[in-house]
């Protein structure tokens, strides 16, 4: 089972907390993400798609959301929890503002539908990983192994000129697994502060890539 937690030898070094504090800065993490996630759709998705119209921009734009995202990668390999939340806001912050530029394109209704339906997956793989928490367990080679082949299928037919749509149901399928699996490995480390924003962090990411998925499918289906 330690070889699932690949810092599990590190985590006992970081003070404990109870265990149900230990989910509700979980819950909180992640709602103040998705909540700076929907200030930056709402005020600033518009404006982004107007402002990256220009090529340098564009290009200039993506470059800084790597960095941050790599900085945040960084930061999270921190002993310091306020460092980890630093990281962590280096992350919601260029997903929330690729998420303003999805969203913008698209109607609201699309929107609160990829939302519900994203929220039904999360329900349900979390309420499955707690009825069957060794299978997702047991899961994180295999998941680590079809997301690469996934990413890699995309990237050779996207150069090659063909589509895509039917990656998307793998993703989400993939994503939803790692849903479960991410929630029991947070349940299975040590409650600390440090531990709890990183594992919102992975849970957040997999939420998110469920989210755009979806909409995704449900923009193709309006167009249709």
């Amino acid at each position: 089972m330690d070889a699932l937690h690949l810092d599990r030898s590190q985590l006992y070094r970081y003070q404990e907390m109870d265990r149900s504090k230990y989910n509700l800065v979980i819950g909180g993490m992640l709602v103040y993400g998705f909540f700076v996630d929907a200030l930056i759709c709402y005020f600033f998705g518009d404006i982004l798609n107007y402002v990256l119209d220009s090529g340098p921009v564009m290009i200039g734009f993506f470059v800084t959301n790597i960095v941050c995202v790599i900085l945040s990668v960084v930061l999270s390999s921190s002993p310091n929890a306020v460092v980890n939340f630093i990281g962590y806001n280096l992350m919601v912050l260029p997903i929330g503002l690729m998420l303003g530029m999805v969203v913008s394109a698209v109607s609201y209704k699309l929107v609160l539908g990829a939302l519900l339906g994203t929220g039904v997956f999360a329900v349900l793989m979390i309420a499955a990983s707690f009825i069957k928490p060794e299978f997702f367990l047991s899961l994180w080679p295999t998941l680590g192994i079809a997301l690469g082949i996934t990413v890699a299928v995309e990237l050779v037919l996207f150069l090659l000129g063909f589509g895509t749509e039917f990656t998307d149901y793998i993703v989400i399928a993939i994503f939803s697994l790692y849903l479960g699996f991410d929630w029991q490995r947070a349940n299975r480390v040590t409650p600390s502060i440090r531990n709890a924003i990183l594992s919102a962090t992975q849970i957040y990411l997999d939420i998110v890539n469920i989210f755009i998925r979806l909409l995704r499918i449900l923009a193709r289906s309006r167009k249709n």
